[in-house]
């Protein structure tokens, strides 16, 4: 039987238990659901049916707080991510102390490169946390987003690179491919020019085993809360190119972090040349205070954004959304994530016109209540 109609059948005995007084009871429950939380059929309820199929300790309290109807097509519910049916949503919190999970010290941040220049190829091994997410041919995935490495199991990218009511109305379909250690897409291996720096290990290639969105994702303000994480199908195996990259600490204040330094921003994205790059490319990006960042975006930042850019045509572009803006501690040379590129001016690169990033030091609790072993 299939899983989705047992489940149904499940959730059925549950509403036939709990809800006998009848339609008066229904039409009460159906005004329960919060606000921007819809009332739809359970078939197309993702994270209840995973609920269901968990059979976690009060999984059946959980869903009766949740069911607000029926109607011919059995239950309904109120379901907190309607737009991501038919994909790996989560919707239970790991028992664990995801700050644990997170690699410190040595085990994050290390490269071999700490210059970046103005747009320009990076070198191999220099950025070994940049991932690739491939969407519609899992044989041959189309790389439309960018993602970082931040553990042995999980990617953080932008919830608009994994939220089906984004990337279907792209065109994009689903995440199904993530790649990490990658550094020119059309060579395997990949190698440097000198001789005497060793060729890279092939890329490691995964399936997305679980997608966890912000609950909030897209309801402050246009694309606000734009964060995700992947969860990957089996561990990384930690090489010079495929390494991740430090979390800040909770609170930390990029400028103050940055000081009269620039981010660096890097991706497989449009150039001012091509609409993709086959070799990644990373540049220098300025801070940009939100005074000069909200005349762009009038009425549509909030705080736990931060703007980057506006100098010269320097930008991040299609394609490299995901994509992690970083830079290297002052105390330790170790590179820290800052930000993740979200959206920008239609034009890319026009002068004066930073783009907005997610602030990843606002959601770094965030991060670490949603990751397991």
């Amino acid at each position: 039987m299939n899983w989705r109609v047992c489940c149904s059948l499940v959730v059925v005995a549950v509403v036939a238990a709990t809800a006998s007084a009848g339609a008066a009871r229904t039409a009460r429950q159906a005004k329960q659901c919060a606000a921007n939380v819809d009332c739809i059929s359970l078939r197309k309820c993702r994270p209840i049916q995973d609920l269901v199929a968990s059979r976690e300790p009060g999984w059946q309290t959980t869903v009766r707080d949740a069911i607000c109807g029926q109607d011919s097509d059995g239950p309904r519910v109120c379901c907190q991510d309607s737009g991501s049916n038919d994909h790996i949503f989560s919707t239970s919190k790991p028992a664990v102390d995801g700050e644990t999970l997170l690699p410190k010290g040595t085990a994050c941040g290390q490269s071999s490169q700490h210059r970046v220049v103005f747009g320009e190829d990076a070198p191999l091994y220099a950025f070994p946390w940049m991932v690739l997410l491939g969407y519609r041919d899992r044989s041959n995935p189309a790389w439309k987003c960018g993602g970082t490495l931040i553990s042995d199991r999980y990617v953080l990218t932008a919830a608009h690179c994994v939220h089906r009511n984004f990337t279907v109305a792209s065109g994009n379909g689903d995440v199904v491919a993530v790649r990490v250690g990658e550094h020119t897409i059309s060579t395997n291996p990949d190698c440097a020019a000198s001789s005497a720096v060793p060729c890279a290990p092939a890329p490691q290639d995964f399936d997305p085993e679980e997608v966890i969105v912000h609950t909030q994702f897209n309801k402050r303000a246009p694309v606000s809360d734009d964060i995700a994480l992947i969860r990957l199908s089996r561990k990384v195996t930690i090489t010079t190119s495929a390494h991740p990259v430090c979390l800040p600490p909770a609170g930390l204040d990029v400028q103050s972090f940055l000081g009269a330094r620039d981010g660096v921003v890097a991706g497989w994205g449009a150039t001012e040349n091509t609409s993709s790059s086959d070799i990644l490319q990373a540049a220098k990006i300025p801070f940009a205070n939100k005074t000069v960042c909200e005349p762009f975006y009038r009425g549509q930042l909030v705080d736990e954004q931060v703007c980057f850019g506006g100098r010269g045509n320097v930008d991040s572009c299609f394609g490299d959304s995901g994509g992690p803006v970083f830079q290297a501690s002052n105390d330790i040379p170790r590179f820290t994530m800052l930000g993740i590129v979200s959206r920008g001016l239609r034009e890319c690169g026009t002068p004066g016109a930073p783009a907005v990033y997610t602030n990843v030091a606002f959601y770094t609790q965030w991060v670490t209540s949603n990751i397991k072993p």
